[in-house]
């Protein structure tokens, strides 16, 4: 019965991540999305 204390801290990792999460998209429904890339147009030289 070792390694007890990983499952632990496996357990409080992942509830605080979820807690994260939970957070992250309770506030994204409220405010825009973000658009994280736009297409750029190239410029034409003739």
């Amino acid at each position: 019965m070792g390694q007890q204390h990983r499952q632990e801290t496996k357990r409080r990792r992942r509830r605080a991540y979820l807690k994260r999460q939970k957070e992250i998209a309770k506030n994204s429904k409220s405010t825009a999305p973000v658009q994280l890339a736009k297409k750029v147009e190239q410029p034409t030289e003739a």
